[in-house]
């Protein structure tokens, strides 16, 4: 994790950026009273038409279905140019609620996309509990790949690409994980030969 402010490598167990001592707090006083954010998939911007939001909401739908510990929100929203956007990214994603009370530091598994589209800039922030699953050099690639459909304001097509990224990416840090435990996760006939 990096301090979404300075880019100060982080702790997990830091309450503030030991070099710019940004903290939840220190960024909305920075940054001001939260809008009201709401969970899942918010269009701020209206980018989207409607049979596109039923199509994005319905792959969202979908890959938390695959991975039912995941909890996925996008906000779509014009922010002002002072500030990173990473900023913004961790004032909603520690602010906005979208985590449910239960579900704090390692139990909390969501992913959030902020997408500012006038001033051309998006982060990708994860919880504590994805984080050593998710690698910040991977979540910056996957957001390098969805960059020129968005330039191109071709919206949908550029969440897609970032959603089939994520999937991916999910899907081998769970194989990785469940090797790291001795879980078999292929299967191989030589091995195993179909009883049980």
């Amino acid at each position: 994790m990096r301090c979404p402010y300075c880019r100060t490598a982080l702790d997990e167990q830091a309450f503030e950026c030991p070099s710019c001592q940004l903290n939840v707090n220190r960024a909305s006083r920075l940054l001001g009273s939260l809008p009201r954010i709401m969970p899942g998939v918010e269009d701020a911007a209206a980018l989207l038409r409607p049979r596109e939001m039923r199509k994005l909401n319905e792959r969202v739908r979908d890959l938390e279905r695959r991975f039912p510990q995941i909890h996925l929100h996008v906000v779509v929203r014009n922010f002002t140019p002072d500030q990173p956007i990473e900023l913004f990214a961790f004032w909603i994603f520690n602010g906005g609620h979208l985590a449910q009370e239960a579900h704090k530091g390692g139990e909390n598994r969501g992913v959030l996309f902020v997408l500012d589209p006038v001033h051309h800039r998006m982060a990708l922030m994860v919880g504590y509990g994805l984080e050593p699953f998710l690698r910040q050099q991977a979540l910056d690639h996957l957001l390098a790949t969805a960059a020129p459909l968005m330039r191109e304001q071709r919206w949908l097509m550029g969440f897609l690409r970032l959603l089939d990224g994520l999937d991916l990416l999910l899907e081998s840090a769970a194989i990785e994980a469940a090797e790291a435990l001795g879980v078999t996760t292929t299967y191989d006939t030589g091995v195993v030969d179909g009883d049980y």
